[in-house]
């Protein structure tokens, strides 16, 4: 759970840094490859926090199993 709290603190920084940089920037193509590496980073924070959530289930089944 932690490292899920982390990973959204860490992604909305990042998103707010660099929505904010291609807002004062302005031109399209940097917005464009903004936008799409910021897509990337969500994907990535959603197949993370999906492998590490199963990970803590998987875990405590087995600790439930051996007690």
């Amino acid at each position: 759970m932690d490292n899920l709290i982390s990973g959204v603190v860490a992604v909305a920084f990042f998103l707010a840094f660099t929505l904010g940089l291609a807002q004062s920037i302005g031109k399209l193509p940097f917005t464009i490859i903004v936008a799409v590496v910021c897509g990337m980073v969500l994907v990535d924070l959603w197949q993370s926090a999906k492998e590490g959530l199963a990970e803590e289930k998987a875990k405590r089944k087995k600790n439930q199993d051996v007690s």
